[in-house]
């Protein structure tokens, strides 16, 4: 479901999520920067990157600098690109429609989780 996760549950996106998060930064990098974040967005920084992506651009931004939140938000989309097989897409693409319409960016990400989830299901 495009429009909020809820097909699979957002625990599985979440976790999903989190997956790749801790194997592009680290388990330890991954907790602190969630700690950081989450003091910035005043919740869970995963909640917040489905829920509110520019919000959580914007806590990497102040933590990392524009150019900084700029590569890890790339990073972050790139290896979801690769692990959802959405290679119709671009890092730059999602970078660009989140600086357009988040809502748009928003239902991008969910569904390429949600193929993630989809694929990960298929192979248990």
């Amino acid at each position: 479901m495009l429009d909020g996760g809820e097909a699979w549950g957002w625990g599985d996106l979440r976790e999903a999520l989190r997956a790749i998060l801790e194997a592009i930064l680290g388990r330890s990098c991954f907790t602190a920067l969630s700690f950081h974040l989450r003091k910035a967005l005043g919740e869970d920084p995963i909640t917040a990157f489905l829920r509110r992506p520019r919000d959580f651009y914007q806590a990497l931004s102040a933590f990392f600098g524009e150019s900084g939140a700029t590569v890890t938000f790339k990073i972050i989309c790139g290896r979801l690109i690769l692990l959802s097989s959405s290679e119709e897409l671009t890092p730059d693409d999602i970078y660009n429609l989140l600086m357009r319409d988040e809502n748009a960016a928003r239902r991008v990400i969910i569904e390429m989780l949600e193929k993630l989830v989809r694929k990960k299901g298929q192979l248990a």
